[in-house]
C-alpha cells in the first residue's frame, strides 16, 4: 500500500510539471538565444580578414536564417552578393545559386533543383577541395528534396555516386561520416534494420575520432541507438546512449538533447526501469520546451504513455496518450489510426466499452478497405461487451452450441477433406491450363506491341531523316542567298552609290547645294545596303561561320536587345569545337526562342545561358514576362515550338518548358556532344 501512494503522489507531481512546463512562455529565451547566436555569427564573418570569408560567412548567417525568418536569409544572400562585385568568379557565383536554392527547397523544390544544377555546373570548374565540399553538401540537399517527393531510392543513389565521392574528394571525414548516417536512416525507414545498423557503424568509425564535430557524433549515436531498439538488442543500445549521455553533457543546447532522452526513455521501457524513464521523460519535455520543439513534446508523452501501458496503469497512461493527441497538427492519418486504436483498448481495460466503441468506430473511418473486416469485427465485440449481462450470456450459450456443432463437423471433416482435395487438384489442373493459355497470349500481344513500336520508330526516324534534308536545303539556300545578296546585290549598290556620290561631287564644283534630290537618293543607298546587310546576317551571320557558336550567340543578344527589352547573354564555359552542324541548329533554336519571347512575353528581361558540363552542351532560356498555362498551350500553334522541338530532336537532345501564368517563362534544353 505505501509504495502505492508513493507513485500516485509521484504521478500528480509529474502531471503539474508537465502542465506547468506547457504553460510556460519559454519561446521567449528561445528566441533571444536564436538572435545571440545570429548575431556573433554575423559578427564574425564581417570581421573575416578576406572578402572570400566575409561571403563565406554571410552565406552561413542566410543558412542559419532559414529556419527561423525567411526574409533575413534572403537578406544576407543578398549582402553576400553584394560582396562578390560586378564580375564574380563562377565559385562564387555556385555558391550564391547554391544557397539560393537552400531557401527555395522547403516552399518552392523545383525551383530549388534547378538552382542546384546550376550551382554544380558553376562549381565544377572548380576542383579545389572546398569546391567538391560544397558540392557534396549540394547534391545532399538535391537528395533531400527527392526524399520529400517520395523518392528514397533517387537519394540513396545520390549518396552513393555523388555525396560520398564529392565528400571524399574534398577529404571532409565529417560529411562522409553524415553521408553514411543518412543510409542508415533510409534503409531503417524501410524496415531494414540489420543493413542500417552496418551503416551507423561505418558512420561512427569514419566520425568519431575527428575534433569539433560534438554535434554530428550526438546525433548519428542517438540515430544508432534508435535503430538497435527496434532490433531489440538492448546491450547495444545501451552502448550507443552511454556514448551519447557524453555529448549530451558537452552541448545541453543541442537540437538532438530532447531525441537522445526520448531514446533513452524508450530503453528504460524496454528494461523496465520506471523511475529512470520518468527522469528521462522529465528532462526531454524541459528540452524540448526550450527549442519550442512541440513534434518531440508529442513523442516524449507517447513514449509515456507506452510505458504506463506496458505497466498495466491503464488511467495514467490514457493521460499521457491524451497529452500526445494534442499536437494534432504533426498527425497524419496512420498516427491519428494509431491513436484511436491505443485509446481504444485503454478503454476497453478500463471498462468504458461506450467510449471504447466510439474509438473504433473513428478508427474504422480513418483505415482503408484491406483492414475494414478486422475492424468492423472489433468494433461488433465492443459493442457486445457494451451490452447487459443478459447479452453475455446469450453469447456464451451460443458459444456451448456452437463447440456441439463443431463435435458434428469433425466427424464429417475427412469425408470433406478428401472431396476438398479432389477439387483442389482439378482447380490446380484448370489453373495452369488458363495460366499457360494466357501466357502464350500475352506473348503474342508483346511480340505485335513491339512490332508496331518498331513500325513507329522506324516511321519517327524516317520523318526525323526527311526533316533534317529540308533544314539542311534551307541552310544552304540561306547560305547561298546571304552570299549572293552580300557579294552580288551589296557589291552593286555599293557600286551605283560610290558612282552618284562622284558625280554629286563634281556637279556641286560648278553648282554647289544645287543636289538635295541625289543626296536623298544615296542616303536611300545607304539605308538600303544596311538593310541588305541585315537580311545576310539573319540568314547565315557572319560570327557563326568564323567566330564560333559563343560569339554568334551573343551577337545574336546584341542585336535583339532593345530599350524596351534587355537581352542577356551568359556564357558559362562553352567551347568553339562544335560541329558546324550542331552550331547551325543550335544558333536557330536560340533565335526562334528570342523571338518567341521578345514577340509573345511582354517581358522586360531576357537571360540566355549556355554551359558545357559532362559532354553535354546545356542551353537555358528566361523571361519576366507574363508566362503561359502549358496545360492548355497548343504547341502547334502561334510559338514555333513544334520546329523547335523537331531541331532538338535531330540533335538526341531534351527540351522542358516551365511557366506560369504571370511568373514567366523558361526554357531548359539539353543536347549530347
Amino acid at each position: 500500500m505505501k509504495n502505492t501512494g508513493c507513485h500516485k503522489s509521484d504521478f500528480k507531481r509529474l502531471i503539474i510539471a508537465v502542465i506547468l512546463g506547457l504553460c510556460m512562455c519559454s519561446s521567449l529565451s528561445a528566441q533571444d538565444a536564436v538572435a545571440r547566436y545570429a548575431d556573433s555569427l554575423l559578427e564574425n564573418a564581417r570581421q573575416a580578414p578576406t572578402t572570400a570569408r566575409k561571403i563565406e560567412g554571410l552565406l552561413d548567417v542566410s543558412i542559419f536564417w532559414i529556419d527561423h525568418d525567411t526574409a533575413k536569409a534572403y537578406l544576407y544572400l543578398a549582402e553576400a552578393r553584394g560582396k562578390m562585385g560586378k564580375s564574380p568568379t563562377d565559385f562564387q557565383k555556385g555558391l550564391y545559386h547554391l544557397y539560393h536554392a537552400n531557401i527555395l527547397m522547403d516552399y518552392e523544390p523545383q525551383r530549388a533543383k534547378a538552382e542546384f544544377s546550376v550551382a554544380d555546373s558553376l562549381l565544377a570548374g572548380d576542383s579545389s577541395q572546398k569546391s567538391y565540399r560544397y558540392r557534396a553538401k549540394l547534391w545532399n540537399n538535391y537528395g533531400v528534396v527527392l526524399q520529400r517527393e517520395d523518392k528514397s531510392a533517387d537519394f540513396m543513389e545520390i549518396i552513393i555516386d555523388k555525396t560520398l565521392p564529392y565528400a571524399r574528394l574534398a577529404g571532409d571525414s565529417a560529411q562522409v561520416g553524415y553521408q553514411l548516417q543518412n543510409m542508415g536512416m533510409l534503409l531503417s525507414n524501410v524496415l531494414d534494420y540489420k543493413k542500417a545498423a552496418g551503416y551507423y557503424k561505418q558512420a561512427l568509425q569514419t566520425i568519431r575520432y575527428l575534433p569539433n564535430k560534438e554535434e554530428n557524433k550526438l546525433y548519428i549515436f542517438v540515430n544508432a541507438a534508435k535503430n538497435v531498439l527496434l532490433m531489440k538488442d538492448l546491450d547495444q543500445a545501451k552502448s550507443y546512449l552511454d556514448s551519447a549521455r557524453h555529448y549530451v553533457q558537452l552541448l545541453p543546447h543541442s537540437t538532438s538533447v530532447p531525441t537522445f532522452y526520448r531514446t533513452e526513455l524508450t530503453y528504460f521501457r524496454h528494461t523496465g526501469k520506471k523511475d529512470k524513464a520518468l527522469q528521462s521523460y522529465q528532462k526531454g519535455v524541459s528540452a524540448a520546451e526550450k527549442l519550442s520543439d512541440d513534434y518531440l513534446l508529442m513523442d516524449l508523452n507517447f513514449e509515456l504513455y507506452a510505458l504506463y501501458r506496458d505497466l498495466g496503469e491503464y488511467q495514467r497512461a490514457k493521460t499521457f496518450l491524451a497529452l500526445s493527441h494534442q499536437y494534432k497538427h504533426f498527425s497524419n492519418v496512420k498516427n491519428q489510426a494509431l491513436y484511436h486504436h491505443e485509446m481504444a483498448h485503454l478503454e476497453r481495460h478500463l471498462g468504458n466499452y461506450r467510449s471504447a466503441y466510439h474509438q473504433m468506430d473513428t478508427l474504422s473511418s480513418l483505415l482503408d478497405s484491406i483492414y475494414q473486416k478486422d475492424v468492423t469485427t472489433k468494433v461488433l465485440n465492443f459493442e457486445q461487451q457494451y451490452k447487459t449481462a443478459e447479452k453475455e450470456n446469450r453469447i456464451l450459450r451460443l458459444e456451448a452450441e456452437n463447440r456441439q456443432q463443431e463435435l458434428k463437423i469433425s466427424k464429417t471433416r475427412w469425408w470433406a477433406l478428401s472431396l476438398g482435395c479432389g477439387l483442389l487438384l482439378a482447380l490446380c489442373v484448370t489453373y495452369f491450363s488458363w495460366k499457360i493459355g494466357k501466357k502464350n497470349k500475352k506473348l503474342l500481344t508483346q511480340n505485335a506491341l513491339l512490332h508496331q513500336e518498331e513500325l513507329r520508330s522506324i516511321r519517327q526516324q524516317e520523318r526525323l531523316r526527311q526533316y533534317d534534308a529540308m533544314l539542311q536545303g534551307q541552310e544552304a539556300e540561306r547560305n547561298r542567298l546571304a552570299k549572293d545578296l552580300h557579294d552580288g546585290l551589296g557589291g552593286l549598290l555599293a557600286g551605283v552609290k560610290l558612282k552618284l556620290s562622284s558625280i554629286v561631287a563634281k556637279v556641286d564644283k560648278g553648282a554647289p547645294g544645287r543636289n538635295g534630290a541625289v543626296d536623298d537618293v544615296i542616303h536611300q543607298l545607304d539605308y538600303s545596303v544596311d538593310e541588305l546587310r541585315r537580311i545576310a546576317h539573319n540568314m547565315m551571320p557572319e560570327s557563326l561561320r568564323h567566330g564560333g557558336l559563343a560569339s554568334a550567340l551573343s551577337d545574336l543578344c546584341r542585336y535583339m536587345h532593345t530599350p524596351q527589352v534587355q537581352v542577356t547573354f551568359q556564357d558559362l564555359g562553352i567551347k568553339d569545337h562544335y560541329p558546324e552542324q550542331l552550331r547551325i541548329t543550335v544558333y536557330r533554336v536560340v533565335q526562334e526562342l528570342l523571338a518567341n519571347a521578345v514577340k509573345h512575353a511582354d517581358a522586360d528581361e531576357i537571360i540566355l545561358q549556355c554551359s558545357e558540363l559532362d559532354r553535354w552542351l546545356f542551353l537555358t532560356v528566361e523571361d519576366n514576362g507574363k508566362g503561359m498555362e502549358l496545360a492548355k498551350n497548343d504547341l502547334s500553334e502561334g510559338l514555333g515550338l513544334t520546329n523547335i522541338q523537331n531541331r532538338v530532336s535531330l540533335l538526341n537532345g531534351h527540351i522542358e518548358t516551365v511557366s506560369q501564368p504571370g511568373e514567366g517563362t523558361t526554357v531548359n534544353i539539353q543536347i549530347p556532344l
